[in-house]
């Protein structure tokens, strides 16, 4: 469901006017000048506390860290407002959804693209963000439009995208070892066909013993990085409408197919599917390539041995034209229990400058989600970053159900995608049972009210 930013109703804009004016009116009744009696009697007020927001925050260090740097300039330019951040731990999503029916969720939270804004926004537990941004003038036109949608429900902003990626459509190299073993490194004018020629080529046994030790590639085994091939092949799990589901669609069928050849076919991929696994293929120099996302960089550099590199291009152009799959958006909504709206808004707007973004990037690894971001020399000009600015642009939204069920449709997808992983399933078993569960998920109706 990738509906444009939604336009400002009228009625939003006349009843902020009203409630100007109403505010208008009662400070200049009270604006008479005093008698001198008056002002033999009236104290000086004391002075006002500052406004305290909560903002919590997945529990990652660097993240934690550079917020809490962030609330400590926020609070320099505004006495007035006293920002906390709190990390959550990792069971994040639970977590928070408990403390938002005990009335300790504070007033901002990071929240994730892959769980959906639906999600809380069908509860009726979040603000839309239409009357802050009129009120502001607030410019929108920076924003990556895929990112604005992906912040977006029935038609409604509950959130602005903070910092984020173009899907897990990087393609890294060690170009030490394509040198070394005379394969031509990767370049942007790959196919797929042409990976799949150097991941097989790359995976090697060096010492002699008859077992492979040197792998050609690493593929995460999460639903977001299956997007990319399947994009890149013309597919695409759900429909424009977020209703139907397309999980036997010719195009997706190819690009799942190929996920599972990397593994089972081409032989070519590194052994065992945890996430640590990459890093310490790379850090002995046994790993060729691996497709990640822009994050990634800021894990490789600290494990890229002294005598190695690292090399980045997108990953193929398919038959499609595509190379991108899903954008991965990181966003703060505000919650409708929050006491002091105002002042988180406030706080969020700091959050999402252009010279916060530039600056995420050096911080977090993830820069904002703006053109002027992308733009500025820090970023367009970092060789590690530069190869995503293309994708940026052709990047999706991530699949979203239109009913809000995106944690029920990831529950049901998951477990089949890493059948088909590991090759507990076939590719044919593996979506037609996907096009049977997920469509289930979309048929349901949306949240209720109840948390």
């Amino acid at each position: 469901m990738e509906g444009k930013f939604p336009k400002i109703r009228k009625s939003r804009r006349e009843f902020l006017r009203l409630a100007a004016i109403a505010t208008g009116a009662t400070v200049l009744a009270g604006c008479a000048p005093p008698t001198p009696v008056e002002e033999a009697v009236v104290p000086t007020p004391a002075p006002k506390e500052p406004v305290e927001i909560l903002v919590m925050d997945r529990n990652i260090p660097q993240d934690v860290e550079f917020r809490k740097e962030l609330a400590e300039r926020f609070m320099k330019e505004h006495p007035d407002i006293k920002v906390t951040v709190e990390a959550m731990p990792m069971e994040y999503i639970e977590t928070i959804l408990a403390r938002v029916a005990a009335g300790t969720a504070g007033d901002l939270f990071r929240w994730l693209v892959q769980v959906g804004v639906g999600k809380l926004a069908a509860r009726g537990l979040l603000y839309e963000f239409e009357p802050f941004i009129e009120a502001d003038n607030y410019d929108l036109s920076p924003f990556f439009e895929q990112g604005l949608d992906s912040c977006s429900w029935g038609g409604k902003l509950y959130s602005i995208p903070v910092n984020g990626h173009s899907g897990v459509s990087g393609l890294y190299y060690m170009p030490e070892l394509f040198q070394e073993q005379g394969v031509e490194e990767p370049s942007e004018d790959w196919t797929y066909e042409d990976l799949a020629d150097a991941m097989v080529k790359m995976t090697k046994d060096t010492d002699g013993d008859g077992k492979t030790d040197q792998w050609g590639i690493w593929t995460p085994p999460w639903y977001e990085a299956w997007m990319t091939p399947i994009r890149a092949h013309g597919g695409w799990p759900l429909d424009e409408t977020g209703t139907k589901a397309r999980w036997r669609d010719p195009g997706t069928i190819a690009g799942v197919q190929w996920h599972v050849d990397v593994i089972h076919k081409y032989k070519a991929h590194s052994p065992g599917t945890t996430y640590d696994m990459r890093l310490d293929l790379w850090a002995s120099r046994k790993l060729a390539m691996l497709q990640s996302g822009l994050w990634e960089a800021a894990y490789l550099k600290d494990v890229t041995p002294e005598d190695a590199s690292i090399g980045l291009v997108p990953m193929p152009k398919g038959p499609s034209g595509f190379r991108a799959g899903s954008m991965g958006v990181n966003f703060f909504p505000i919650w409708r229990s929050s006491r002091h709206p105002q002042e988180a808004w406030e706080f969020y707007k700091f959050m999402c400058s252009k010279e916060v973004g530039v600056e995420n990037v050096e911080r977090i690894g993830e820069p904002g989600l703006r053109y002027d971001v992308w733009d500025d020399p820090k970023v367009k000009d970092n060789p590690l970053i530069a190869p995503h600015a293309p994708l940026m642009k052709e990047a999706k939204r991530f699949p979203s159900p239109a009913n809000a069920r995106d944690s029920e449709n990831l529950d049901v997808s998951n477990p089949i995608l890493e059948a088909m992983y590991v090759g507990e399933l076939s590719v044919e078993e593996g979506t037609k049972l996907l096009q049977e569960k997920v469509q289930e998920v979309l048929d349901m109706p949306p949240p209720t009210a109840a948390v």
